[in-house]
This record gives C-alpha cells, sequence and structure tokens, in this order.
C-alpha cells in the first residue's frame, strides 16, 4: 500500500469518525405526527394587524394589561352599557335580546355620544333557548324597532345577530334577513364559533362570508368541544390561536375578531383557552393573543385538535423518539463496523 493510499484512508477513517462523532452526540429529536415540514407553523406569530378584540364584562381592573401593545383595538360587553369608566378602545354596544329592550332603549343614545360609538351589535346566539332565543320574525321586528332607527338617525353601523356555530345558526340568519324583507340593514355579519379544528374554523368562515357576501366579525371562539368527544390540550389551543387568529388577521373580509374569554370565568369553556390567570395577569395564551410573545407549546398539539396526528396530548410523541433513537443506534453500529474495517 502507497503512502498517498494510506494518506487517504486516514483521512476517509478522520472524516467518518467525526460524523459519527456529530450522529451519536445529537439528541434524537421528536417531530409531532403531522407537522414534518410544517413546523416553521408552531413559530410563527400573528401579524400586527390591530383587529382583535376583548369579550370584557369587567371593570377597569386588569384592563391595561391587554393594551401594552397595539394588539387590541376595541372591546364589547354584551350589553349596551360599557362598565369600564376610561379606556383608550373602542366600545361596541349590543343589543342582547327581549330582555335588554328597556336598558337599550333609555342609555344608547348617550352611550353614543359620550363614547363616539362607531358600530352596534344585535343579538346573542338568538337559537339558541339559553341565549336571546328569538325567533327570526321576532328578531326582524326588535331590529327594525330598535336597531335600524340608530343606523341613519347617529350613522353607526349595525353587526348581525350573532349565532352559535350549531348548524342551526345560519339558517337563523338566513331566515331572519328574509323575515326583515328588506328593512334590517346589515352592515357585517356577528358569528361564534366553537370547536376544535383550525381548519375547519377556516372553512366555515368561508362559507359564512360566500353566503351572505359581508365582512364578518367573530365575536367569540374559542378550541371547546361542546359535543361528545375529546376537548383541546393545552397545546393544542396554543396552536389552534395562532392559525385562526393568523388568518383573520390575513384576510381582508374578516374585520373585527375577539377570543373567548379574556375574563378567568369562562363559563364552561375550558379554562386553558383563558387569556388571564385568577390572580388577574395575562397567560401565556393572553400574551401571544396581543402579540407580546410567540406561541409556546410543550413540543406537542396539532391546530386541528385533539383527534388530529400529534393532538390532544400536549406532549411528545414517544414512539416516534424511540424510532428516532433506534435509527440513530444502528446508523452508529454500521459506521463503527466501516471503521474498524478500513486498515
Amino acid at each position: 500500500m502507497t503512502t498517498t493510499t494510506t494518506s487517504s484512508l486516514f483521512l476517509f477513517k478522520l472524516a467518518l469518525y467525526a460524523y459519527l462523532l456529530r450522529l451519536v452526540a445529537a439528541p434524537a429529536f421528536a417531530i409531532p405526527n403531522g407537522e414534518g415540514p410544517q413546523l416553521y407553523k408552531r413559530a410563527r406569530a400573528v401579524t400586527n394587524s390591530s383587529k382583535a378584540g376583548l369579550a370584557w364584562p369587567g371593570g377597569d381592573e386588569a384592563l391595561g394589561q391587554y393594551l401594552t401593545t397595539d394588539k387590541v383595538s376595541w372591546y364589547y360587553s354584551w350589553s349596551p352599557q360599557s362598565g369600564v369608566k376610561s379606556t383608550e378602545l373602542e366600545y361596541v354596544p349590543m343589543l342582547w335580546g327581549k330582555n335588554q329592550v328597556e336598558e337599550f332603549n333609555a342609555t344608547i343614545n348617550q352611550t353614543i355620544t359620550n363614547l363616539n360609538v362607531k358600530a352596534i351589535l344585535g343579538f346573542n346566539e338568538p337559537q339558541e333557548k339559553g341565549q336571546s332565543n328569538l325567533t327570526p320574525q321576532e328578531g326582524a321586528d326588535l331590529w327594525r324597532t330598535y336597531l335600524e332607527p340608530l343606523r341613519s338617525s347617529r350613522n353607526v353601523r349595525l353587526g348581525s345577530p350573532a349565532p352559535s356555530s350549531a348548524p342551526s345558526g345560519k339558517v337563523w340568519i338566513q331566515e331572519f334577513l328574509e323575515a326583515c324583507n328588506g328593512g334590517c340593514t346589515v352592515d357585517f355579519i356577528a358569528m361564534h364559533y366553537y370547536d376544535v379544528n383550525a381548519t375547519d374554523f377556516i372553512r366555515y368562515l368561508n362559507d359564512y362570508h360566500d353566503t351572505f357576501q359581508r365582512p364578518l366579525w367573530i365575536t367569540e371562539w374559542a378550541c371547546q368541544n361542546f359535543n361528545p368527544g375529546n376537548q383541546c390540550s393545552y397545546d393544542d389551543i396554543v396552536l389552534f390561536l395562532n392559525k385562526t387568529q393568523s388568518f383573520m388577521d390575513e384576510t381582508e373580509w374578516v374585520e373585527r375578531y375577539s377570543w373567548f374569554g379574556a375574563l378567568w370565568d369562562l363559563q364552561g369553556v375550558n379554562k386553558d383557552n383563558a387569556l388571564m390567570t385568577s390572580a388577574g395577569e395575562l397567560t401565556d395564551l393572553g400574551a401571544q393573543y396581543i402579540g407580546a410573545k410567540p406561541p409556546m407549546t410543550s413540543g406537542g398539539g396539532n391546530a386541528d385538535g385533539p383527534n388530529a396526528p400529534g393532538g390532544g396530548g400536549g406532549s411528545r410523541n414517544d414512539a416516534t423518539t424511540k424510532n428516532a433513537t433506534w435509527y440513530t443506534l444502528v446508523g452508529a453500529t454500521w459506521l463503527t463496523a466501516a471503521l474498524f474495517y478500513i486498515v
């Protein structure tokens, strides 16, 4: 064997040895099932749009922490009156339903004047018995009596009644518009969404926009399953919020949105959706919502919920980790054999 050949073999052995060291030293990284090349989405921060709002029936305390960035620009309180004494946020009053007519009629003009109101929201989940519980005809009658006159006399925009995301919600809005018979001016569609799949959420919004041909306000949404089945893990919620909020920020016909919920008491919704702790401080999810922090998970989760690959557990996939470790050991064995075979 010549000196040149010996040198070449030595260099080859050295290169193999260096690669072997890198391979053995590298940690086995678990890629959540289904994420693969889409891992960049996990760290994607929301854009700088100011469509974000707050469903806020509380007072001034703790509200200021949502104003540390410019992300949040408005709030509503399910009421014609704001409980906040002073804030730079735009207030949007609501006529919740029949049982609020007297208060609304007595206070709305003063509220419009004092708070420079630009828009008013219609009834809350009118097709649900546990909410405003209105027939489409009742809704049309209330609208024509109490809301429509304000559009012309006070120059405010009017948002539709906001149905729940049950299939009956879309039907109710269609029947409401028919009952109005041209007498209700709806400037934008307000709507709610509670489910666990971000891709389905985007499809849902596209369907509403295609159907009603108006801008959308999503005044309540969360990663919450109200049907039998699994709930979102915290990691699922982080990714669900990131994907849905990013979509709405980037979609021109989505004008505004408000996550549920800004307060600690979520009234039966999974508390991992809370933007605030019981001590009145922002959660990491709250900081994500206002753009103060990027989305942060423990390494698991799926924006499309607990039934999607990687969803539900909020932790690494052990099988994937074990497979990665196995492949590392096999590769190391082959390289070691090759290294000692070369003389």
